[in-house]
């Protein structure tokens, strides 16, 4: 096996727009969209607001936007604030099997290539790359979930110890480091400088923390930042450790990898492209999604109304116990995100998931006069969990049952809404446009709301990504 870094640089420098699959290059213009989207509406709530405060603060020189606010701060600063939008209220999408990679990877392609003037087509690429190597990462490392089957009866569900996404530095300092144009040699150290500012995996200390904390999992504008940082740096000289991914007290080992699988990041490197983008329908944790789907489903088609309920289960992921459900008592901005009882509130109401961390609807009386009043359980069977899982990776057994008018009504499902497969889960062109329309329908007009998505869908012919930034102006 070769130098890993070397590897990624030599594939990363080399990769041209005509080089990515016809799928990726429309799922990169999808996922584009959505984040801008995301980004939009992450302008109403504290932490991208603050985020916006402090890039405009730092400012620097005019070179790169803060999306939905016009103001033009220096790039790296623009990628923080950019970052944390994205992420802000945790609609975000990711590559499969990652996570919360694309906040930080599309923060980190967008402002270097709007003061490069970069075209559509090196942004796609630069986004298409980033998630391609931080999937390819991800793949080396242990799962965030574990299945062991011990005899015909037991199934044990482990959760990683220091889960996390330490790994999307390298994969932004790459996005960035293709946008700026740096040779061979510049990108392997922008690589390796990456690994070395990268934040620690935190995920694991996010479950265990409550209420929660605006850092979440860690700040996907640091992670951003840091990636771009690591490409100037390269480009002017800056050597980082190029043996990153060698020996004994490795990357892996470092950022609390218990066991990796080193040859998993360069197996069909630039052959197979892996690239596949998960996406969030509601505003919420991926760990509780699935349970909304089925009770939206057993509301729709039972026409039930907030009076009608009495009592309502969800059967969500084996994180039951952890912090950010267990001890939810919605202190923080982000425990409205960890609980199933407010989710299903705004459901109830017909209220759109892009309002749903809206501050007057967090607030809104119905919605926690029904918190009060429907009695909830969260539960999780983990054998059926753990035997779904050894059958299939994205499997995620589901349920709702819910009591009401004098009868139980129950659903259940293996995949959530959202997941790129099964087929019938994937969200749709028309889905996603619909979500970005609401998100940013309260900073656009329509008018610049229709020019911005038919400008996605062409990215490809769009010469200058400094006229995509002026669209997604207020």
């Amino acid at each position: 096996m070769g130098n890993i870094v070397e590897e990624l640089a030599n594939f990363t420098t080399k990769a041209q727009f005509s080089d990515l699959p016809e799928d990726v290059v429309h799922e990169t213009k999808r996922v584009l969209l959505d984040s801008i989207g995301c980004a939009i509406g992450g302008l109403s709530i504290g932490l991208g607001r603050i985020a916006v405060e402090v890039a405009r603060r730092l400012a620097g020189p005019p070179e790169s936007t803060i999306i939905g606010t016009g103001s033009k701060v220096s790039c790296t600063n623009a990628a923080f604030a950019n970052g944390e939008l994205i992420n802000a209220l945790d609609y975000d999408a990711g590559a499969a099997g990652v996570g919360h990679d694309t906040s930080i990877v599309i923060a980190a392609s967008l402002a270097p290539a709007e003061n490069a003037h970069a075209s559509g087509k090196d942004l796609l690429l630069a986004i298409a790359l980033g998630h391609e190597i931080s999937t390819k990462l991800q793949a080396s490392e242990q799962p965030h979930l574990t299945v062991t089957k011990e005899g015909d009866e037991k199934v044990k569900v482990d959760l990683r110890e220091n889960a996390g996404w330490a790994i999307t530095t390298i994969a932004a300092a790459a996005s960035a480091g293709k946008i700026i144009s740096l040779n061979q040699e510049q990108m392997a150290n922008a690589i390796g400088i990456a690994g070395y500012v990268c934040p620690p995996n935190l995920l694991t200390k996010m479950e265990d923390t409550a209420p929660g904390r605006m850092t979440k999992y860690g700040l996907s504008g640091w992670g951003a930042q840091g990636g771009i940082m690591s490409a100037l740096l390269a480009e002017r000289g800056f050597t980082g450790d190029t043996d990153l991914f060698q020996g004994a007290h490795c990357f892996w080992k470092f950022t609390g990898q218990s066991q990796w699988n080193a040859a998993a990041v360069l197996q069909d490197l630039g052959t197979k492209w892996l690239h596949k983008i998960n996406y969030k329908v509601y505003p919420i944790g991926f760990c509780i999604a699935g349970a909304v789907d089925n009770f939206i489903r057993i509301m729709e088609e039972n026409d039930l109304q907030p009076e009608d309920i009495q009592k309502v289960t969800a059967g969500v992921w084996p994180l039951t116990e952890h912090k950010p459900i267990g001890e939810n008592k919605l202190a923080s901005d982000l425990d409205f995100s960890f609980s199933p009882p407010y989710a299903m509130a705004c459901a109830i109401y017909r209220i759109h998931p892009a309002h749903w961390l809206d501050p007057e609807i967090r607030q809104d009386a119905k919605i926690r006069e029904f918190m009060q009043r429907v009695e909830f359980e969260v539960t999780c069977d983990q054998r059926e969990f753990g035997l779904a899982r050894l059958k299939d990776p994205m499997a995620e057994p589901w349920s709702a049952e819910v009591v009401a008018k004098g009868q139980t009504f129950k659903r259940t499902s293996l995949y959530r809404k959202g997941l790129w497969r099964p087929e019938e889960f994937r969200v749709t062109d028309e889905e996603l446009i619909e979500k970005f329309r609401e998100n940013v329908r309260k900073v656009l007009p329509l008018d610049k709301t229709d020019k911005i998505v038919q400008t996605m869908f062409e990215l490809e012919k769009l010469k200058s990504v400094a006229e995509l930034m002026e669209m997604v102006a207020p």
